[in-house]
């Protein structure tokens, strides 16, 4: 994972496979896929860093992929690298979204292997249930973060589900 720039964040709480970050500003390439065993959205975004965008400009890969996850439809999203934070090249498909998220607090949940619907929304679950017992309501959708490629060893993968919070910033 290290040779991949990630998004910024510090790590103001954490407990055991739980935690809340603060997360720097950063962007990301987004498109609408209709279901989560769906390649195509990443299909439209890895041509765009291919050089398939205004600038024909080629993009280093990011991690994590993240799945923005919503009741019907769900977004595939790849991050931008920092050095375009200043100017995103445009992207030549339609389909393509640049989204921008500002800093933010986002409650956390490690969890490792292979994903499916079910196992997403079983930590989906685990993450509410946390944030229910300590009185934190999430703020927009939960998002599935994946690190590693699908050919790697299941048991080796690193994933999260991230969902923005308030959170004090005294806490």
């Amino acid at each position: 994972m290290a040779k991949y720039e990630t998004p910024r964040f510090q790590v103001v709480k954490k407990d055991g496979a739980f935690q809340i970050r603060h997360y720097q500003g950063f962007s990301t390439t987004a498109v609408r896929e209709d279901q989560f065993s769906g390649n195509r959205g990443f299909g439209v975004l890895f041509g765009y860093i291919s050089g398939q965008n205004q600038d024909k400009e080629k993009i280093a890969m990011t991690v994590p992929v993240i799945n923005e996850l919503e009741k019907g439809r769900m977004s595939m999203e790849f991050i931008v690298p920092s050095k375009y934070q200043e100017h995103i090249p445009g992207p030549l498909n339609p389909n393509i979204e640049i989204k921008h998220y500002p800093p933010h607090h986002a409650a956390v949940l490690i969890f490792s292997g292979g994903v499916n619907p079910d196992k997403i929304q079983l930590q989906v679950d685990k993450l509410s249930d946390r944030l229910m017992d300590m009185n934190i309501q999430p703020k927009g959708p939960f998002r599935l973060a994946r690190y590693n490629s699908p050919f790697s060893i299941p048991k080796f993968r690193h994933n999260e589900i991230i969902v923005e919070v308030d959170w004090p910033e005294t806490t």
